[in-house]
């Protein structure tokens, strides 16, 4: 008889569904805006994040199953729009594993002294960390948990120097910003869209404890607990370092900056700390090597789910004995990883592609929300399922959540198709998002109609 695989603590899911659910990135781009951006991280708490957790938690509870966000959809609205939810979860999730390979092995290459132009260094630093992660999750949570937790501990560090830096410039009376006269209403304009469309992203990937239901010792108890964790953690984690950004440096600074660890090399400088910048910004990069590893792995649940539901061949459905890894999943998204990485290094056409396909995967990571929020609300007609958890309120309350999270996912997908102020075709530039978009979702329907069809013929010859 197979061995149980082992589950992960209480203390390691939440660490794993911080290093899911926050980017410490998002701090520089909300602080390029200037204070009218900490009302709506906010603001996205209450019609984003609160809905979201909500809907995860009664969902969780409700199919116990593997595939969370696929499985929930797959349930409720069918097997299509189930494949089509996941498909869009999971097809976002490759130029996403893509840039963050490019941008660690860039950190890594300037700290080697290597030269910034040398390709061949980058695919070969990419492949190498994309390689270990892939072993790492090839063992199982019990020790892939272990990149998660420490990013997600390093990127508490690199946030409590941030927050260091901002407090004795704020006790010295030098704050770069005056925050008793600043406007804090956002203004209608490009940058707003975009900030929204950024805070709402920032926001996402609790739901990704849901695929982890059935590897999270306490089960329901423990799963409730890291959602709360994540929306204090969260929230403080974003409105504290914007604001410390704001008291290090001024607005019109980092509206110039190309990123994060920019900002962190310059506020160090500003105080006399700029030798403390190379082991901060190291921390930053473990948190984001740690974040890259807890999407690696949950993401790979989605083909293991399709395996399960027969979309995609038996093999997928498979668990390694020991480890519990969904090993086939893994290597399948393992090696088309390893073909974003190789296509983001080609000729400067491929690379176009490439890079458009990244900015595909802010609005493609959005829709299965809508999805999801659909879903959550037809749950809300149905029978309630004893002992399983619910907001005060009952149903009513659920319904009301799913419309405010419905609403806020549909307003961050049109802020992504918002031109920019220096676009010269703002109507060729939607068409184009638009029509993208609508590609992807063919692609989708294409294969569902494949896969249901190989389904099918499968089940009829067993029969």
């Amino acid at each position: 008889m197979a061995e149980l695989p082992p589950k992960i603590k209480l203390r390691d899911a939440a660490l794993y569904t911080l290093a899911l659910g926050t980017g410490m990135r998002w701090i520089a781009v909300a602080a390029a805006v200037g204070p009218s951006s900490l009302p709506l991280w906010v603001l996205a708490l209450a019609t984003f994040f609160l809905p979201l957790a909500a809907a995860t938690a009664e969902l969780t509870a409700r199919f116990d199953g593997e595939g969370g966000i696929y499985a929930w959809t797959r349930h409720v609205l069918g097997p299509m729009a189930g494949y089509l939810c996941g498909w869009s979860y999971w097809i976002a999730q490759l130029p996403y594993f893509a840039g963050i390979l490019y941008f660690l092995s860039g950190l890594i290459l300037a700290a080697l002294g290597g030269d910034p132009k040398d390709t061949l260094s980058y695919l070969a630093i990419s492949l190498s960390l994309l390689a270990f992660v892939t072993a790492v999750q090839l063992a199982g949570l019990r020790y892939g948990k272990w990149l998660p937790n420490f990013g997600t501990l390093g990127g508490w560090v690199v946030l409590a120097v941030i927050l260091g830096v901002g407090l004795v410039l704020a006790f010295k009376g030098e704050s770069a910003t005056v925050f008793a006269g600043a406007a804090y209403l956002p203004a209608p304009n490009f940058d707003t869209a975009i900030l929204w469309g950024t805070v709402v992203f920032a926001y996402s990937g609790v739901e990704a404890v849901g695929f982890l239901r059935n590897e999270v010792e306490g089960g329901m108890k423990s799963i409730l607990r890291v959602l709360a964790i994540v929306g204090f953690g969260s929230l403080f984690i974003y409105v504290a370092g914007t604001v410390a950004f704001l008291v290090i440096l001024p607005e019109s600074a980092l509206t110039r900056l190309s990123g994060f660890p920019d900002a962190l090399r310059l506020g160090l400088a500003h105080v006399g700390a700029g030798g403390w910048a190379a082991p901060v910004i190291g921390l930053f990069a473990l948190s984001m090597l740690g974040q890259f590893t807890a999407w690696f792995g949950v993401a790979a649940r989605l083909p293991f789910a399709a395996g399960i539901d027969a979309f995609l061949p038996e093999a997928f459905a498979r668990r390694h004995p020991k480890t519990g890894a969904p090993t086939v999943a893994i290597l399948f998204q393992a090696a088309l990883t390893l073909v974003m990485v190789v296509l983001s290094q080609a000729g400067a056409s491929v690379a176009g592609a490439y890079d458009f396909l990244v900015a595909m995967g802010v609005l493609t990571s959005t829709i299965p929300y809508v999805f999801m929020f659909a879903a959550y609300l037809k749950t809300t007609r149905l029978a309630p399922v004893a002992g399983a958890w619910a907001p005060p309120g009952g149903a009513r309350t659920s319904f009301l959540f799913g419309w405010i999270g419905m609403v806020s996912s549909l307003v961050a997908i049109a802020c992504t198709m918002v031109p920019g102020p220096g676009e010269t075709h703002p109507g060729a530039a939607i068409f184009k998002i638009v029509a993208s978009a609508v590609a992807i979702g063919a692609v989708g329907c294409l294969l569902y109609w494949f896969s249901n069809r190989r389904r099918l013929a499968a089940s009829g010859a067993a029969a």
